[in-house]
């Protein structure tokens, strides 16, 4: 990254933020912003015209389909930085707009088509009664890594002695372009994209989205990573994730190593827990959660794609998209809350609840009747993710608008050909319990309860978009894991 930007205004996030009127005179000054600050996080110049094509779409839709023509109208204009990213957002007040409604309007249809085409995410906002944002996310260019990787393709992986001394520690800065090598080793170039970036991951570590545990072995080769990853810097629930370990040292019992070493940071650090998303194609990574005292929170069944590989296990990839056991595990006391629980979920919400020992009020009592009784806009976000082709749909506040909204975007992001599409509500809110039927009715079904993610519980619930899953090619590791697998898989069959 050109270094013309202070990191203390990285670290802050927003790099520029100016209001204007809702008048296409204005495009050139947001164009030159975005490409000034681009240039000076490495963009070139084969950049700029997709950037500038990003900022005019945008901006023309806001000015056409927000505002009546006589109305004096405004819109701010923010450019932000994230570990990896560029953001660009743009914020009104105007008429309210369903984006998948834009698409079919001849007039408009073109620039949304282009924007979505040019970014690595889109992002539509409503913010209720502050109007709405139109946010749309740009990877920064990282370079060719193949020159880096391309000799570990060489090495043999023949099985390392099980008496080996092996040494655990916290990841540190210098320590990524290791990772990204031992990502190489053990998926080829299957997994997710930003293992493969050393700059990206020291982004993350520097900015506070990411730790890990690494292992390194008598060679001093780093030859295991577990990754820990925050919603934002200071967060008190790790998401454990990135789970990598060379092929020489499958059967180590590594990840339980690992995850125990993740434990005892979190434990120093004040942590409340640690989340995790465990693959299914065996059962090794469950059942070091398990050991460890992790409790089963639920099962999303077409999580990954078809295209990852493990090497050493299933070479030639996946028959069908990957389910994942999704595991909490209570490291520190976490607050007291109240949840409110849907009626169709009553039974296996709770003895999720039991399991974990969380301090919580479980209500169970209704005080919505009527949809009606609902009132304002409803704030959320939708964001699409590439590597995964789904989409999440997050509540923050419901408004009267919110069964129509999730309606759309399902009906939306199906067009596009997104596979999976999940919706998170949350327990806190009284009105989850009133609209899960709604969501039901819509195709969506159980996926799993994530204590203290964000600001409190929240329920995830799932949807498909026709995909087919044989359940008998999901290796669950306990009796519960199973229980939970079963239950959701029947909720599906009532909910299709």
């Amino acid at each position: 990254m050109n270094k013309k930007i202070d990191k203390k205004i990285l670290l802050n996030g927003l790099l520029a933020e100016l209001k204007v009127p809702a008048n296409i005179s204005y495009l050139p000054i947001l164009q030159n912003i975005s490409t000034t600050i681009a240039k000076w996080l490495g963009f070139d110049e084969d950049h700029f015209n997709n950037l500038e094509l990003i900022v005019e779409e945008s901006f023309v839709s806001i000015v056409e389909n927000s505002f009546d023509p006589e109305e004096f109208g405004e819109i701010r204009f923010f450019v932000r930085f994230k570990p990896g990213k560029l953001i660009l957002s743009f914020e009104d007040k105007g008429l309210p707009v369903d984006v998948s409604m834009l698409e079919k309007q001849e007039h408009s249809a073109l620039g949304i088509l282009i924007i979505k085409h040019l970014a690595d995410e889109f992002k539509f906002v409503n913010l209720g009664k502050d109007g709405k944002r139109l946010e749309i996310v740009i990877n920064i260019p990282e370079g060719d890594i193949n020159g880096i990787l391309e000799k570990e393709a060489a090495q043999k992986a023949e099985p390392a002695p099980l008496d080996e001394e092996l040494h655990f520690r916290m990841i540190e800065p210098a320590d990524v372009l290791d990772l990204t090598r031992l990502t190489y080793r053990a998926y080829g170039y299957t997994y997710m994209g930003i293992a493969y970036f050393p700059e990206k991951l020291k982004e993350l570590l520097d900015y506070g989205y990411m730790k890990a545990v690494v292992v390194h072995n008598s060679k001093n080769e780093m030859i295991a990573n577990l990754g820990l990853f925050f919603d934002k810097p200071g967060s008190k629930v790790a998401d454990s994730g990135m789970a990598i370990v060379d092929p020489r040292y499958r059967g180590h019992n590594l990840f339980k190593r690992m995850k125990a070493k993740a434990v005892e940071h979190g434990r120093e650090t004040g942590m409340y827990g640690l989340y995790s998303e465990s693959v299914t194609i065996h059962p090794y990574t469950q059942k070091g959660n398990i050991t460890l005292g992790a409790k089963e929170i639920g099962s999303l069944i077409a999580f990954t794609g078809e295209h990852i590989s493990f090497k050493k296990i299933n070479d030639e990839g996946l028959s069908q998209r990957q389910a994942v056991m999704l595991y909490y595990l209570k490291i520190n006391e976490e607050p007291q809350r109240e949840v409110f629980i849907p009626e169709p979920y009553k039974e296996m919400i709770t003895s999720i609840y039991d399991d974990l020992g969380l301090s919580r009020k479980l209500n169970y009592f209704n005080r919505y009747k009527n949809i009606s009784e609902l009132s304002g806009i409803t704030i959320s976000e939708t964001v699409f993710k590439p590597d995964l082709n789904s989409a999440i749909i997050s509540i923050e506040k419901y408004g009267e608008d919110i069964v129509p909204l999730v309606q759309n975007s399902v009906k939306e992001l199906c067009m596009k050909k997104v596979d999976t599409i999940y919706l998170e509500l949350p327990l806190s809110d009284p009105n989850t319990m009133f609209l899960v039927p709604k969501f039901r009715e819509t195709g969506f079904f159980f996926g799993g309860v994530i204590p203290e993610f964000r600001n409190g519980d929240i329920l995830k619930l799932q949807y498909l978009n026709n995909i087919y899953i044989d359940p008998e090619k999901i290796c669950v590791a306990s009796d519960n894991g199973r229980k939970i697998l079963s239950f959701i898989l029947s909720d599906r069959e009532k909910t299709g």
